[in-house]
């Protein structure tokens, strides 16, 4: 029986979206009445989906867009006719190499390229929070300076992004997180060799860092807040929750959100965080913090009575995809924080109450307790006692003030 030949097309995956609610474009590979589908980094509206392959396409990116997937199609067209019997597991192997002899576009690819498939990586590793975040950085970028190929990205690139940046009232924590970002893309092109470690533009450019802004509440407004009973059901629940996370060891809320009744060890609190329970950090352990009377109160509360979703609270749904967990614990904090300003207003707090600060407040008491900081470094599931430390900052004005009439007590008493 003769062997057919295999023929390539694309299809619009709408299973699958990106942060801005467009549709995944897959290649798609026939031979001999089976198919398979292969990932590529673009994503398009419906709507432009069916503008793409018209002769009166118009539009710029559209236009770029249909040059890139036709030179996908023919680079398989190419691997096609290479082979004398068509096998899908050899064509993947040759499609996904890449070559010394490769193309100009993979030897010197757009930045945005790069981002569109480290963005893709990490989807496919269940990142979404850090996808979504990266995506808003190459918005960014691309504002800044539409279609940057890797070989523009120098130092000087990397300056004058900063001041476009600083110009737009950017925070300087903002720009450090865009900065670290492409700094990252711009590690795994150098890793691919597609760039020589002689050309790293970040060798001569420092990242700005950001201010500590202290977000921790003083004692007098927490023991306002513990106190506080509002008659406002939202307000006593949004209290309630942030409570909790206070008194969890400064947790964060989508560890919250994740927590299931198996991580309910008698008094204890036994969980790995959903920041880092993806990455490949070989000593990474659980954290235990206790539960007081208060949360266990919480607890039992707001517990989740669904025997079909497996959490303990009913922020998340069982079956969803990390994206859509993304978006459903970004509504709750959101949700959070709004009531949570209504209850600053009213009990005439300055400080912000949302769900952050239930994290500062948490950590700045303990300091100002004088627990040691590798508790509190545990407590929060930092990596290390360095970044436990940058993140508690400098101590608070009130703690700098008893210490200075420390200075003066005891020639006070002997003077008198």
């Amino acid at each position: 029986m003769k062997t057919q030949k295999a023929t390539a097309s694309f299809i619009l995956l709408k299973q699958v979206t990106n942060t801005e609610g467009k549709f995944a474009i897959r290649l798609i590979i026939y031979s001999n009445g089976k198919k398979k589908r292969y990932t590529t980094s673009y994503f398009i509206s419906e709507e432009d989906w069916e503008k793409l392959f018209k002769k009166n396409l118009k539009d710029r990116h559209l236009k770029e867009l249909r040059t890139a997937l036709e030179a996908i199609r023919a680079r398989a067209e190419s691997i096609f006719d290479k082979m004398e019997v068509f096998s899908f597991t050899a064509f993947a192997k040759e499609f996904f190499a890449q070559p010394d002899q490769d193309q100009q576009n993979q030897r010197n690819p757009t930045i945005k390229l790069l981002f569109d498939q480290y963005i893709t990586r990490l989807k496919n590793n269940g990142q979404a929070g850090t996808a979504i975040s990266y995506q808003t950085t190459i918005n960014s970028l691309e504002k800044f300076r539409a279609d940057a190929l890797l070989h523009d990205v120098t130092s000087d690139f990397l300056q004058s992004y900063e001041n476009h940046l600083s110009a737009a009232g950017k925070s300087n924590t903002t720009i450090g997180i865009y900065m670290r970002q492409l700094r990252a893309v711009i590690n795994q092109a150098i890793k691919n060799k597609q760039l020589s470690p002689d050309n790293y533009p970040f060798a001569s450019y420092s990242i700005p860092s950001g201010r500590n802004i202290k977000k921790a509440l003083s004692d007098d407004d927490l023991s306002k807040l513990l106190n506080h009973n509002p008659t406002n059901l939202a307000h006593q629940k949004a209290l309630d929750f942030w409570i909790f996370s206070y008194l969890c060891g400064g947790m964060n809320f989508a560890d919250i959100a994740h927590l299931k009744p198996e991580n309910i060890d008698d008094d204890y609190l036994v969980f790995t965080r959903q920041k880092t329970i993806r990455t490949k950090k070989k000593n990474q352990s659980a954290i235990r913090v206790g539960l007081p009377q208060k949360a266990k109160e919480i607890i039992e509360k707001y517990k989740n009575n669904d025997e079909d979703n497996p959490f303990l609270f009913s922020i998340l749904l069982p079956n969803l995809s990390p994206l859509q967990e993304k978006y459903r614990i970004q509504k709750f904090i959101k949700w959070v924080n709004k009531q949570m300003e209504a209850v600053r207003q009213e009990l005439d707090i300055k400080i912000n109450l949302a769900t952050y600060s239930a994290r500062h407040t948490f950590s700045t008491r303990l300091m100002r307790k004088g627990v040691p900081t590798s508790f509190i470094k545990e407590a929060l599931g930092h990596s290390s006692v360095a970044t436990t430390e940058a993140y508690l900052g400098s101590f608070s004005d009130d703690t700098k003030m008893d210490y200075a009439k420390l200075l003066m007590e005891d020639t006070e008493t002997e003077n008198h």
